[in-house]
């Protein structure tokens, strides 16, 4: 009765870890797909908000005399014949990014160490261990 209790015992342990190793591969890979995808969502709006800029800077420099000489006498120094320029520096100041990182509460530390660390498997393991001694235990002393 026992070794049959062990052996059955094991058997559905070593199903439950592998069931659990191999879920947990498949929910890292589908986070780190997911975070490529925002990731590559920001930047696609990034890009077409930079290519709609682009096309009216073009617009604007292909029919607009005023910006053409704009864009010579500041990038290129041109100057009108009778004119003293002066150098301009150009300053780009922006603001930090905010990292946006929000401090885990006690309750979601313990929920994430549970059940969404490297091993999420480990407390249902742990109270499969847990009963299993017990069992043997009270199968022990029943006798």
């Amino acid at each position: 009765m026992l070794r049959r209790f062990i052996f059955t015992f094991s058997i559905v342990a070593s199903i439950i870890i592998i069931f659990s190793v191999i879920v947990t591969q498949k929910r890292e890979e589908r986070r780190a797909l997911e975070t490529r995808q925002k990731e590559l969502a920001r930047k696609v709006d990034y890009l077409r908000k930079k290519n709609e800029e682009l096309k009216k800077e073009n617009k604007a420099l292909v029919n607009d005399p005023i910006q053409i000489e704009r864009e010579a006498r500041d990038n290129y120094g041109y100057t009108k014949e009778g004119e003293v320029t002066y150098k301009k520096y150009k300053f780009n100041i922006s603001e930090p990014e905010s990292d946006g990182a929000e401090k885990l509460t006690e309750s979601s530390r313990l929920e994430s160490f549970l059940f969404e660390g490297d091993f999420p498997w480990q407390v249902p393991l742990g109270l499969i261990l847990i009963a299993t001694l017990f069992l043997l235990l009270s199968y022990k002393y029943e006798r």
